[in-house]
């Protein structure tokens, strides 16, 4: 026999839940399209779901007693393990008499009648609860798990975790941008180990004769938003900074 961890029962559950709730809405279908040709074909699909759903929920409270009675577990997913149980077996009864129902109106037109559709309302609720506890079996109380994943070491983007670590070969693209705006040609200069920007201040000199800036003097802080500008120098009123590089001379 083919070995299933932990056992038969998550295999059986899913038929049951896909049976039953296709055949409580497929008679629902059928009943309101009754008079319409459509609705004798709805209610006879109905009527096999409804059997066969019927036919695999026993296989499924036989794998979920085996279940029940095999599978490791604490006091608190015992508790839990009972009240999913409870309401497995009641949703089973339910429709189990929806089932005889369906049966003594075999002989009817297309649809069903009243109790029919309410037992079966009533039952999908049931299951929809047993599924949930179910549920809270597995993933809350770790039933029938062989291990679980070590958290943290992985986390998707946008997942709210920390960060997880890549091999040497995975790169990441940034785009690094200046906090105070782009780079500017001074600045780049100051980060391969030129000279910092010249004074910019106003000075007095006498013209046309020769004179020469002695790099290192009179110079000032540069603002935090980068050098001067020539435009934001004629703006305050003062020249543009000279060339600090080398003596020149100014001819007018």
């Amino acid at each position: 026999m083919i070995e299933v961890i932990p056992n038969w029962h998550p295999v059986a559950v899913h038929f049951t839940v896909a049976l039953l709730i296709t055949a409580s809405v497929l008679f629902a279908a059928g009943t309101l399209f009754r008079t319409a040709p459509l609705g004798d074909a709805l209610t006879t699909a109905a009527r096999w779901n409804l059997a066969i759903g019927i036919a695999v929920t026993v296989a499924t409270l036989a794998t979920g007693w085996s279940a029940y009675n095999t599978v490791a577990h604490d006091a608190a997913s015992h508790e839990n393990m009972t009240v999913h149980l409870r309401w497995a077996v009641a949703t089973a009864l339910i429709f189990l008499v929806a089932g005889g129902v369906a049966w003594s109106e075999r002989r009817k037109g297309a649809g069903a009648g009243i109790v029919l559709l309410a037992l079966l309302a009533g039952g999908s609720g049931t299951l929809a609860v047993t599924g949930w506890l179910g549920g809270e079996n597995v993933y809350r109380y770790g039933l029938g798990v062989m291990a679980l994943p070590k958290s943290g070491d992985h986390v998707h983007p946008g997942g709210g975790g920390p960060p997880h670590e890549h091999g040497r070969d995975h790169v990441h693209e940034h785009d690094h941008a200046p906090v105070n705006g782009p780079a500017t040609p001074d600045a780049a200069a100051g980060k391969s180990g030129m000279s910092p920007a010249p004074d910019a201040a106003a000075h007095d000199h006498a013209h046309g004769q020769e004179h020469g800036h002695e790099q290192g003097q009179g110079q000032v802080q540069v603002p935090a938003g980068g050098p001067a500008t020539p435009e934001a120098a004629g703006k305050a009123g003062t020249a543009p900074a000279p060339d600090a590089a080398a003596p020149h001379d100014h001819t007018h």
